[in-house]
């Protein structure tokens, strides 16, 4: 009897951190604005290169904190590092709701939101996810944690298909005015009234997860809490990463995966970042921009499961052959600009985009070992906002240059019509580099991917 009353209280802190979990996932990826997300910022007054820029300093902040907030995450415990997250949604969403239009404020209050959004994104990442793993491990219970990743995934496509429907409906003034008037009220309502009305959402959606995340209770950990024992774990946490770095670079098949990888994600994630400009000018009205988000997202739901099984069954290389192709497609279609056709490929592009994350996990579980599995996938996410960082640099260089010679009205189509152009060469120059690297061939052409996890003293 006395044995057993100590494990109760286990349990029940592991389900409640369980759930707080999942809930705070959702929150803090409940970003309503994402649908209308370059044409919202467009509406403060900056330019389309000034866009790409402001982006690139928020995948720079990730780039910068990821690893650091990891190894601080082991310092001072993942609750910590969860609320701190949490708080600077808030602040990130604070500094879009309270910056005056116009002003010379806007430029450089919308560079610290991005900073602080990268920051927010940097310290949550991976650390909510082992808090929740470890309150489950403190009582036994670690064979649970793929149900709770299902929920998670249920839960959140709903939410998200919510989110996407709900912020672009509230950002058009004219289906406000419209319920207005059905009501009784004066409306006249201007795009200056709603623009930020998503930005609103998702500040309530912030405070809901830092609720969620002061909630959370830090599980039973086994470091000291001395303060001298600490700092050679951080010390040893960046020898660890640098370590790992340089193991990568001795792999053929980990840079293979993680480079594919970043090819594929980086024209797309360029697409889907304007893809509010893109509907405008493929002629989707307002309202419509989330119903297409959303049924991107449905679509990903409903087909994830038999498209899984299919790259299951293929090699890594044919899997490769068959996105980068379907990639070319999806970006020739978006260049091309087709009127209400041209949400098609920006679908197919969004179901790649799933595609590659899944097969990028897969294969790297596969070549690498428990004792670095966790450092690779978060060069993995390095590389992936590096890549991302670098296109948005490319994209506001291109939207400079070329608004010098078609003008400002054909210039984001033209620079969009370079996308499927530059995705050729990259991968041209890509398989010039798989010459070079001379990975294992018998490898790439196994059906399933590769096999055991390599030797972890290769």
């Amino acid at each position: 009897m006395p044995a057993a009353q100590p494990s109760e209280p286990s349990f029940t802190a592991a389900d409640r951190n369980v759930g707080l979990f999942v809930a705070f996932r959702i929150l803090f990826n409940a970003r309503f604005y994402y649908p209308v997300f370059m044409v919202m910022f467009l509406d403060f007054g900056i330019t389309v290169e000034e866009f790409a820029l402001l982006n690139a300093i928020w995948a720079a902040a990730i780039v910068l904190l990821e690893v650091p907030s990891g190894a601080l995450a082991d310092l001072v415990g993942r609750r910590r590092l969860v609320v701190a997250g949490a708080a600077l949604m808030v602040v990130e969403m604070l500094l879009l709701v309270l910056v005056p239009v116009p002003s010379a404020w806007v430029l450089p209050v919308l560079a610290a939101n991005r900073i602080v959004s990268g920051a927010a994104e940097a310290f949550i990442s991976g650390a909510d996810e082992a808090l929740a793993f470890e309150s489950l491990a403190a009582c036994g219970r670690t064979g649970e944690w793929p149900r709770v990743l299902e929920r998670l995934l249920r839960y959140g496509g709903i939410v998200t298909i919510f989110g996407m429907v709900t912020g672009s409906l509230v950002y058009d003034p004219g289906l406000l005015d419209g319920l207005a008037r059905r009501v009784g009220l004066a409306g006249g309502l201007t795009r200056a009234d709603t623009f930020r009305l998503p930005i609103w959402l998702t500040l309530a959606a912030a405070l809901g997860a830092f609720a969620t995340a002061i909630a959370m209770r830090e599980p039973p950990r086994v470091a000291s809490n001395d303060a001298h024992a600490k700092a050679p774990k951080l010390a040893a946490a960046f020898r660890q990463t640098a370590a790992t770095g340089r193991w990568i670079l001795t792999q053929p098949l980990v840079l293979l995966v993680i480079v594919a990888g970043v090819l594929i994600d980086l024209p797309i994630r360029q697409v889907l970042v304007v893809s509010s400009e893109i509907y405008t000018e493929i002629g989707i009205p307002t309202p419509a921009f989330g119903l297409v988000s959303a049924a991107s997202a449905l679509l990903g739901l409903t087909v994830a499961g038999p498209l899984r099984r299919l790259a299951l069954g293929a090699s890594a290389r044919a899997n490769g052959l068959v996105l980068a192709a379907v990639t070319l497609i999806g970006l020739v279609g978006i260049a091309a600009f087709v009127p209400l056709g041209g949400v098609a490929f920006m679908i197919l592009l969004s179901t790649v985009l799933r595609m590659v994350v899944f097969l990028q996990s897969h294969y790297l579980n596969q070549l690498v070992d428990s004792g670095r599995r966790a450092t690779v996938l978060s060069f993995r996410g390095l590389a992936v906002n590096v890549g991302y960082g670098l296109g948005c640099l490319g994209f506001a260089a291109a939207t400079a240059a070329i608004s010098n010679i078609v003008g400002a009205d054909a210039c984001f189509r033209s620079v969009v019509g370079l996308l499927p152009w530059g995705f050729l060469l990259a991968s041209v120059a890509f398989w010039a580099y798989t010459l070079r690297l001379r990975p294992d061939r018998a490898a790439l052409a196994r059906p399933g991917g590769f096999g055991h996890p390599s030797n972890p003293s290769a």
